[in-house]
């Protein structure tokens, strides 16, 4: 992977685990269960997966406290899952950067200590702090403000004004500060005349730690700011819109959007493609199911279900209900 080799148990130290089997073996590397080799340590986090554990070819194995082993060479763990993230860590270091700017690339502000590589963009008055990474066609807007330890990969897009936080992470083609979707209407007038735009003037401003996925986008506000706060991770395609209000340590999963103006607590989780509609509300650690759609408020520590979104203990029971009725309206089907 990396030409780092660590003994099964050097790294079970360095993992906080305990080693059952031959804790001097050499690893080299990490790979799933069923593709690892003799050098290469794999994981088991998910139950389904326990069949695989017996026929594994893998040097050693993150598994949890209670979980057999199954004869192989095993690391306990507290968490195999948050384990297996400090091992890959350790057998692929992230590469040192390199300060810098690349002879092509185009610089107009201030990067000092930063890495900007070959046909990146930083605009006029822009700031990218130490140890930043800028990658190749990524776009850094004048007056925008980078932080230390960031990666901005090929493509992503910091628009003018726009704030970072430390440590954030732009995945290729995220977007930050794209004008918010705000038009007014003006009934009777002749077509192409009809929705006028409305100047988005406001900001998009992530915390420390927030992560973009591929493709998805954090709109500036209208006139205030769209905030995604400290150590919130959004997946591909995700969709925040202008003038939202992320707390710290959200978890939004792919196609998940927010409208405009909706305000979401700490720790709050949208599965795929959930959404919430604008002017909302979502209090602390509220969990929203796949392909659900949030109409109202919603209390701290609640989840929902459904379209609209209804509690999810409702849901399930309704949803199992419906299933039972076209089972017995089914023909041929009887009690």
């Amino acid at each position: 992977m990396s030409g780092v080799r660590l003994r099964v148990d050097v790294l079970a130290a360095r993992l906080d685990g305990e080693v059952e089997g031959d804790g001097g073996r050499s690893l080299a590397g990490v790979a799933g269960l069923e593709d690892a080799g003799p050098h290469e340590l794999s994981f088991l986090a998910n139950r389904r997966y326990v069949k695989n554990l017996a026929g594994t070819r893998a040097g050693a194995v993150l598994v949890g406290r209670g979980q057999p082993a199954a004869g192989q060479t095993v690391i306990r763990v507290a968490d195999p899952y948050l384990a297996l993230a400090s091992a890959l860590r350790l057998f692929r270091p992230v590469p040192e950067v390199r300060a810098g700017v690349h002879p092509t690339a185009v610089v107009e502000g201030f990067v000092e200590g930063a890495e900007v590589r070959a046909l990146a963009y930083v605009g006029p008055g822009a700031v990218v702090g130490e140890g930043t990474v800028v990658y190749p066609h990524a776009y850094v807007g004048a007056g925008a403000r980078v932080g230390r330890d960031c990666t901005i990969f090929p493509g992503a897009v910091v628009m003018d004004g726009c704030m970072l936080g430390d440590r954030c992470v732009l995945q290729p083609g995220a977007v930050v500060g794209g004008d918010g979707f705000g038009y007014a209407t003006r009934v009777g007038a002749p077509a192409g005349q009809v929705h006028v735009k409305v100047p988005q003037v406001g900001r998009a401003v992530l915390g420390d730690d927030v992560e973009l996925g591929a493709n998805a986008c954090v709109d500036r506000g209208a006139l205030g700011d769209t905030v995604v706060g400290a150590g919130s991770k959004l997946d591909n395609l995700v969709q925040v819109g202008h003038g939202a209000q992320l707390g710290p340590d959200c978890v939004l999963v792919a196609y998940a959007g927010v409208s405009g103006s909706a305000r979401l607590g700490r720790g709050v989780v949208l599965a795929a493609r959930a959404g919430v509609l604008g002017h909302l509300e979502l209090g602390d650690g509220v969990q929203v199911g796949a392909l659900s759609m949030v109409t109202k408020d919603v209390p701290a520590g609640e989840k929902r279900s459904g379209i609209p979104a209804i509690d999810h203990a409702t849901w399930l029971r309704e949803t199992a209900g419906r299933a039972i009725a076209r089972r017995r309206a089914a023909p041929g089907v009887s009690e």
